[in-house]
């Protein structure tokens, strides 16, 4: 009951901060899902990172400023435009696929995460450039997935199947099962699968759930992927996996709220610190959302 009553005060205290302080995208999106606001707004919001080749930059993914886009904050786009109505967000979905049809390389059978032009712009240092990627899922596992998800696109024709299989058999046969972020993309993919490719990853994500998921309360402190960021949801095949864990999880989370109503980031750039606090910001936005998400989803 204590928890409860607890967990009901932070809603109410993040649904403030969202109203009030948030980045408009991240209010939008928050009407959209509490409040039932438009999701024409939504889109209206997103409208200010997409560039003209259909990708998106501008900040869009806080730890990346530059203003050129990357497929990691195209992914982040999409992952946004995946819970709208088709029609709400249909033209934009359909410029983003194609700016992925448009610089898939296929050296890599997939996409860089970020281009060079991250190197002229305040980032995160883990987002340098480079052309190695040693987590090919991150970010072209997601990609498939959203391939998937809207196949019956014209952009999308001829890449849903092909992607999904090549991501498969790149967990397969290729990953080392040890990285969340990897992880994460191949959840994505894993919800957008037909049922006989996803009993096919089904034991290699269980695998890699078991390497990447930390389980000690002592550590959730730290950066690293939480019980709740896998099974986000009492519906997620992997709830019953870590149901007995996640109410401490979300006590966790909860007593992690800012007075303000926010979530702040358990990282910080070490660099450019005219600009992080920009990025800071930002990310309050996020992970407020995302932790509103949560908190309605699971307890």
């Amino acid at each position: 009951m204590e928890f409860n009553r607890a967990a009901a005060a932070a809603e109410e205290r993040a649904k403030h901060y969202l109203q009030t302080k948030a980045r408009p995208l991240e209010k939008a999106m928050y009407e959209y899902e509490f409040e039932r606001g438009r999701a024409e707004n939504v889109v209206r919001a997103l409208e200010p990172y997409q560039n003209e080749d259909g990708g998106f930059g501008h900040g869009l993914e806080p730890d990346i400023r530059c203003e050129a886009s990357s497929a990691i904050a195209t992914t982040v786009a999409l992952q946004t435009l995946s819970l709208l109505p088709r029609e709400a967000g249909g033209e934009m979905t359909r410029k983003t696929l194609r700016y992925f049809t448009q610089t898939y390389d296929p050296a890599i059978s997939g996409w860089d995460k970020v281009p060079p032009e991250v190197e002229q712009s305040p980032r995160a240092p883990w987002w340098n450039y480079s052309k190695a990627n040693p987590y090919w899922g991150n970010p072209s596992a997601e990609i498939a997935g959203y391939f998937i998800q809207f196949r019956e696109l014209p952009e999308a024709e001829g890449w849903a199947y092909k992607l999904a299989e090549l991501a498969v058999d790149k967990l397969c046969s290729e990953s080392s099962l040890d990285e969340f972020h990897e992880l994460l993309c191949y959840l994505r993919l894993s919800e957008r699968l037909a049922g006989e490719q996803r009993a096919r990853i089904a034991d290699r994500l269980d695998t890699m759930i078991g390497r990447c998921v930390t389980v000690d309360p002592a550590q959730w402190s730290g950066y690293g992927l939480h019980p709740v960021q896998v099974a986000t949801t009492r519906q997620s095949p992997y709830y019953e996996r870590y149901n007995e864990i996640i109410p401490a999880n979300l006590d966790f989370i909860v007593r992690g709220q800012t007075e303000e109503g926010a979530w702040e980031p358990a990282w910080a750039w070490g660099q450019y610190e005219d600009v992080w606090p920009i990025a800071k910001e930002a990310w309050k936005s996020v992970l407020t959302l995302g932790n509103l998400r949560l908190l309605r989803d699971l307890r």
